[in-house]
């Protein structure tokens, strides 16, 4: 055999993904049908807590890994998405699915700081990035009631047309170690340290391939408490 190191290339990736998602999304069908069973059975209250948790964190890992397989089956062909989507209208179904995901809190996701007719390029892959980076949010907040806001903010450029978007929660905790830029914390060698905020390294590898970018930070540094995600995006010039 030859010395010589052999590379996986991108369609093997691609393949392996599909296995691996494929795979994983039955199993999680699987458990979530027994964990519903046991919810909807003669148990006690603490019990059907526990059972509706457990589902819930099937479900994100389900829409993360969903997510993960449109994200590299685009790349791989090469064809990621780009015709506009009305911002707004994406942020209020990614809403009412990120609220569907957490029975056991009470989730509001607040968009009145996104105006009407605001578009941005990225078509689903948009999608995709909202619903991963406030599920994330919703992840990182203790609370029972969570509430999540989404403003866009004004460009740093005064020519082009950026978008700038703010998610944030004022109770979520932002995990030590996790700095502005968190695609560059996630190094595969230190995957357990970012597990916490999947979602969020998701979404930033997503704007990134859009051409813009995910940061965070924490709102209220002296008690570490709140986190806000601000994401970059292509928009498109009103008409």
């Amino acid at each position: 055999m030859s010395d010589r190191k052999a590379c996986v290339g991108p369609e093997e990736v691609g393949v392996l993904m599909d296995l691996l998602s494929h795979d994983i999304l039955n199993n999680n069908q699987a458990t979530l049908s027994y964990l519903e069973l046991i919810h909807s059975s003669e148990v006690d209250r603490r019990t059907k807590e526990f059972a509706e948790k457990a589902a819930s964190q099937l479900r994100t890992s389900s829409v993360l890994l969903d997510g993960i397989r449109r994200f590299v089956s685009s790349s791989r062909d090469g064809r990621l998405p780009t015709s506009p989507v009305d911002l707004r209208e994406t942020l209020a179904d990614v809403g009412r699915e990120v609220s569907s995901l957490f029975p056991h809190k009470k989730v509001t996701v607040d968009t009145s700081g996104v105006a009407a007719g605001t578009r941005v390029i990225g078509a689903n892959c948009v999608s995709d990035l909202f619903t991963n980076l406030i599920m994330n949010l919703v992840q990182l907040d203790p609370a029972q009631r969570v509430r999540v806001e989404v403003k866009v903010r004004p460009a740093r450029r005064k020519a082009g047309t950026e978008v700038r978007v703010e998610v944030s929660s004022p109770n979520a905790v932002l995990p030590q170690g996790v700095g502005d830029d968190l695609f560059a914390h996630a190094s595969p060698g230190d995957a357990s340290k970012m597990a916490r905020v999947s979602g969020a390294v998701f979404a930033s590898s997503v704007a990134r391939a859009l051409g813009g970018g995910v940061t965070s930070r924490v709102l209220d540094p002296k008690r570490n408490r709140g986190c806000a995600f601000d994401v970059t995006l292509e928009g498109v010039r009103p008409r």
